[in-house]
């Protein structure tokens, strides 16, 4: 690829990712209310982009349909938001996107590139009978089954009361609600609530936050606690998610409780599942550009140390070792039986940025010695995969550029040092020229500083853009809801805590030779998504490190 045209497409890119796109529609008269659809578009892979512009395009037709006889008299604008570094926490979106907001904005719908619209004018006709002056918010609940770490162990007395929305659904939020949670999260106001600084779960936090920090503006919004709640609190002045029985996970009929009757309510918004499906190596495919992922293209480094060499290892080789012929167990001791390779670091409760490090330089060794090798990707010891469905996600990414896999962490992204990061244990992948890149450049600050964290802060200074890939898992499964991990085939998990590992692999994961995985991409798929490396004469220096960050201190270790 010309480099001139890697800068018109990196310049194309900030410019959309400055501005979006927003398309509106015939006003209705002086006094009438607006609709505001959002579309939280990712930067990568092409297929999301695509899915973003595609319900950009349906929404601009079924408005077209309308012929003018729109239901409540509503003005209609629909707006692309691409995502800025941060804006993924969707809290951190919100005052950027209060521009886009005007006097007479009642609604706003907030999408993804995998929400559908069904019917536009049903969707309609459901908010002209609901109340616009009302702080609410609406969408389809989930809710935790026990205290989970990714929700910072919210309510853990009795977690199963608070709802949290299925972003991916799509959310419905009162321009009145929407106008004081944007004025709330702005960096200036120094009164708001945050129970943590680091961001996992977008959905839960905004829900909590929006809990913790407003209150009905009315009687109206006033709801009475018939489940108890968090201990020593109502709900009367607080304001939780609405469930809408118009907005469904999945396109199915929902009957309404309102009502209280069998009668169907259409799912007006829901999420599309994101189907995965295994490319087969062909001439075709390869003359149409796709390249061909399996397990034998990658690597997989895998952490370990004594005391888990004979309770962890096996587990892996019954399961998810048999798709990988490239992996190596690196541990504090060299054990031949297994065998395990010898960092030569010694093993430290928390942190291994200097083990990471070193694991890095050993792995890169011993890929030179190999063919056809890829990808590389860190993981646990207590890191279940799905071999097959990573191979066909990375058929989606460039492996000649600099490209950063996993499960995105935040860490004070609503402060000007915060940085995204891949959590450790549901694996991290990097391309070869990634590898070596941090190699070059990326240092520890202590042995037991937070290695993925480090890993993520010195990357975020190179210019490399953390990629989120939603299959990937920190947790175990009854961390998540159901919901979610039926609509992205799982990837990973991690932990055997109270788990049967064996039966998690075989029941989520697919069991060997029995998976499915991600939607195969062409050759416009893989785009560059980090700029130039700048000019650094060595290792890079962190100036700016949080404080803390230097140990293990504030690592969330999972």
């Amino acid at each position: 690829m010309p480099s001139w045209y890697r800068v018109v497409v990196w310049l194309w890119c900030l410019l959309s990712c400055c501005h979006g796109r927003t398309e509106a529609g015939t006003a209705a008269g002086a006094g009438a209310g607006e609709v505001l659809v959002v579309i939280a578009c990712p930067p990568l892979p092409r297929r999301s982009q695509e899915g973003c512009f595609a319900l950009f395009d349906s929404l601009r037709e079924q408005h077209q349909h309308l012929a003018g006889v729109i239901p409540g008299d509503y003005v209609l604008r629909f707006h692309i938001m691409h995502e800025l570094f941060n804006y993924w926490t969707l809290l951190d979106a919100l005052p950027g996107q209060t521009r886009l907001l005007n006097a007479r904005t009642e609604w706003i719908i907030w999408c993804q590139h995998n929400t559908h619209v069904a019917s536009l004018r049903g969707l309609l006709e459901q908010l002209h009978s609901q109340d616009p002056m009302e702080a609410a918010y609406y969408g389809h609940a989930l809710y935790d089954t026990e205290a989970t770490i990714v929700h910072h162990f919210a309510h853990y007395k009795n977690p199963r009361w608070f709802p949290y929305p299925l972003l991916s659904a799509g959310v419905v939020f009162t321009g009145v609600l929407l106008r004081r949670l944007a004025e709330l999260v702005a960096l200036s106001a120094q009164n708001a609530t945050r129970h943590s600084e680091f961001a996992i779960d977008a959905s839960h936090e905004l829900a909590r936050f929006i809990f913790d920090n407003l209150t009905p503006d009315t009687d109206r919004g006033l709801k009475e606690d018939p489940i108890g709640g968090p201990e020593g609190e109502t709900l009367e002045r607080k304001i939780i998610l609405k469930t809408a029985a118009y907005i469904c996970p999945t396109a199915l009929l929902h009957s309404s409780p309102e009502t209280g009757t069998s009668k169907p309510v259409p799912c007006l918004l829901y999420a599309k599942p994101e189907m995965f499906a295994v490319l087969p190596s062909t001439l075709e495919t390869r003359l149409q550009g796709q390249v061909h992922t399996t397990g034998s293209h990658i690597y997989f480094a895998i952490k370990t140390c004594a005391k888990f060499h004979k309770e962890r290892i096996p587990i892996i080789e019954r399961t998810w070792a048999t798709d990988a012929r490239h992996r190596r167990y690196y541990s504090d001791v060299a054990e031949v039986g297994i065998p395990t390779i010898s960092t030569g670091i010694p093993n430290v409760q928390t942190g291994h940025c200097a083990k990471t490090l070193a694991i890095l330089q050993l792995s890169l060794k011993d890929i030179i010695e190999q063919r056809d090798i890829r990808w590389l990707m860190l993981v646990d010891d207590d890191t279940l995969l799905s071999v097959p469905r990573l191979s066909a996600l990375l058929n989606g990414y460039n492996h000649t550029e600099h490209i950063y896999l996993g499960e995105r962490y935040g860490y004070r992204l609503y402060a000007p040092d915060g940085f995204n990061y891949h959590t450790g244990g549901a694996g991290i992948v990097l391309s070869l020229p990634l590898v070596r890149l941090v190699l070059e450049h990326c240092s520890c600050p202590s042995a037991n500083a937070p290695d993925d964290m480090i890993l993520g802060y010195c990357l975020q200074a190179l210019g490399v853009v953390a990629l989120p890939a939603a299959g990937l898992h920190q947790a175990r499964p009854q961390d998540y809801a159901r919901e979610l991990l039926h609509l992205q085939p799982p990837i990973s998990f991690h932990k055997f805590w109270n788990t049967e590992p064996e039966h998690t692999y075989r029941r989520w994961l697919g069991g060997s030779g029995g998976n499915q995985s991600v939607p195969q991409a062409t050759d416009t798929d893989r785009v560059t998504v980090a700029g130039a490396v700048p000019p650094l004469g060595g290792r890079l220096q962190l100036p700016g490190l949080t404080a803390g960050l230097g140990t293990a201190e504030k690592h969330l270790d999972l």
